[in-house]
């Protein structure tokens, strides 16, 4: 028989009882949807109140590992809590019947664990996590069904996920009394863990049931339980195939570097002709190559006769009477063409026009080796003898000056100076105002 609440639920079967009233499977009438409502037995219009004020602090948490409390009130004798109706069975009904074996296990404590620690941060805690008020959905994941309720010592924070573990496992609805029976049947219960995961979860249940370990050390070393490797004991094998690549790099290293050691220089023409051998050159390479070979040799012959004509140029204007005759001279070379000027006859000449004073002839009857000559004052020819005299090399200048047309009327280096077989020196001849 359907029994109402009001004129919005209805509620129409048990489904499960909890530690402080019975879950019912019932109806939204108003929003037409289905809805679960726990209905606990008032015990008094002061702690109706307190139990309502508790549901609405909870009422604002919201996490898909906890059933969510959509409504509250009183109805008679009881306080009903309408919360979402969920797909699956309450845990112990599941308990003799459920496949989950090992590390599937183990991931779903760890996974209810994380909610608790999101549930602590919004100051909810000390419910109960065992058995009897866990909710098995269809994809095996655990549920709180009430965490509004404190729950006994043993059923809540870490020592209530190791009891609750120990529940899946060995398809028990008791929890285990010592940490002996725990050891005795749990190991055997979770098939398909290794035994390096075994000991680890052995040595922190034992922890826990000293009270050693708090709920996010609890939770931190599941994690790390679940990480370990499936099969320790087989040998690792991702370090042998990284040594396969490393194999022809050694094999053309050594040629690379040694042809780079053996390289001489060589000029320009031939450093331009040296490429890869073509025979390497893929196919489309080799035929662009080809067709831009036509262009290249029509650049190349149009460049060098611009350079053939351009030094016939030169070489005609050279040759011409108005041609440049001022540049630099130099002895002992057989290509010099500043000496095509035949030196000029010294005249007197009164030069009255210029403030400076002409500066004395001294020639130096003997050139000292070793010691560069004074060659201010004498005439081109004069001057080129006594630098061959002293065993040096020579350029010079011709240009306007006060001194004495076809006299040296500057020198560099200066006169008198330590100088080295095959120095230069370089004289400045005057050509007159």
């Amino acid at each position: 028989m359907e029994q109402r609440i009001g004129e919005r639920y209805v509620l129409t079967e048990p489904i499960h009882p909890l530690a402080d009233g019975v879950m019912y499977a019932g109806k939204d009438l108003s929003l037409h949807r289905d809805v679960f409502l726990l209905m606990v037995e008032k015990s008094g219009d002061a702690s109706s109140s307190d139990y309502l004020r508790v549901l609405g602090q909870a009422a604002q948490f919201s996490d898909e590992r906890f059933f969510h409390i959509l409504n509250a009130g009183l109805a008679e004798n009881h306080v009903y809590t309408v919360l979402t109706a969920q797909k699956g069975t309450p845990l112990p009904a599941q308990l003799g019947r459920h496949r989950m074996r090992g590390i599937e296990i183990v991931s779903a404590v760890f996974d209810l664990g994380k909610g608790m620690q999101e549930a602590m941060e919004e100051g909810i805690s000390g419910f109960s996590v065992t058995a009897e008020n866990m909710w098995l959905t269809e994809d095996n994941r655990l549920k709180v069904m009430n965490y509004w309720s404190p729950g006994k010592l043993i059923s809540r924070g870490s020592l209530g996920l190791c009891t609750l573990l120990y529940q899946i496992s060995t398809h028990s609805k008791q929890g285990p009394a010592t940490f002996d029976q725990y050891q005795e049947n749990v190991v055997p219960a979770l098939t398909g863990l290794t035994s390096g995961q075994k000991e680890a979860l052995l040595a922190l249940s034992r922890r826990v049931f000293r009270e050693e370990v708090s709920l996010s050390s609890f939770i931190f070393s599941l994690r790390e339980i679940i990480a370990l490797e499936k099969s320790p004991e087989a040998p690792p094998k991702a370090f042998v195939p990284p040594a396969a690549p490393k194999e022809p790099v050694r094999e053309t290293a050594p040629p690379r570097i040694q042809y780079r050691q053996e390289e001489e220089p060589a000029p320009e023409r031939v450093r331009r002709t040296e490429k890869p051998p073509r025979a390497k050159e893929p196919e489309a390479e080799v035929a662009e190559t080809r067709e831009r070979m036509p262009l290249r040799r029509t650049i190349w012959t149009l460049g060098t006769a611009a350079v053939v004509l351009l030094g016939i140029a030169v070489f005609m204007y050279m040759l011409l009477p108005g041609g440049p005759n001022k540049g630099p001279g130099s002895g002992g070379t057989a290509g010099n063409t500043a000496t095509a000027t035949p030196s000029p006859t010294p005249t007197p000449t009164n030069n009255t026009a210029t403030p400076e004073p002409t500066p004395s002839p001294t020639p130096p009857t003997d050139a000292v080796p070793g010691q560069i000559p004074n060659l201010i004052g004498m005439t081109q020819e004069a001057a080129e003898q006594a630098v061959k005299a002293a065993g040096m090399r020579y350029s010079y200048f011709i240009e306007p000056n006060p001194a004495e047309s076809g006299t040296v009327f500057r020198q560099d280096p200066p006169p008198n100076q330590p100088a080295n077989k095959g120095d230069r020196v370089t004289f400045y001849i005057s050509k007159g105002q």
